[in-house]
């Protein structure tokens, strides 16, 4: 029994499990806020191209007003003149020019009527 050496006191050990658990859950809190701050976030609203405009305006023309058929068209139109369509545009907004400029105008024919929603209709 000579060799056994007596019993020493109690050490304290220092436990930091509390405080890495502690701070687990706020980085993870965190994480969740600022996700949801991301999602919630304001978003940028694209602004229309002009073709795009030009389109809008040209499908929203009233059909009863000669004028503002011949102005709409022809303010809106040259955006969307390509090599297959120009010969038929260039007729029409010929024959437009006689509905501008002047202050009584006669009432515009169904036929150009017609045409000028044809082309409206086939642009994209």
């Amino acid at each position: 029994m000579e060799k056994l050496r007596d019993i020493k006191g109690i050490v304290e050990v220092v436990d930091y499990s509390m405080y890495y658990l502690g701070l687990l859950i706020f980085l993870a809190i965190l994480a969740v806020v600022a996700i949801i701050l991301y999602l919630r976030r304001p978003k940028k609203r694209k602004k229309p191209t002009s073709k795009e405009a030009a389109l809008k305006n040209l499908r929203n023309i009233d059909y009863k007003n000669s004028k503002d058929i011949a102005y709409g068209f022809t303010l809106n139109i040259p955006f969307f003149i390509d090599e297959k369509n120009s010969d038929e545009i260039k007729k029409i907004l010929e024959k437009l020019e006689d509905y501008k400029y002047k202050k009584e105008i006669p009432d515009m024919g169904k036929e150009l009527k017609k045409s000028v929603k044809k082309i409206i209709e086939r642009l994209k």
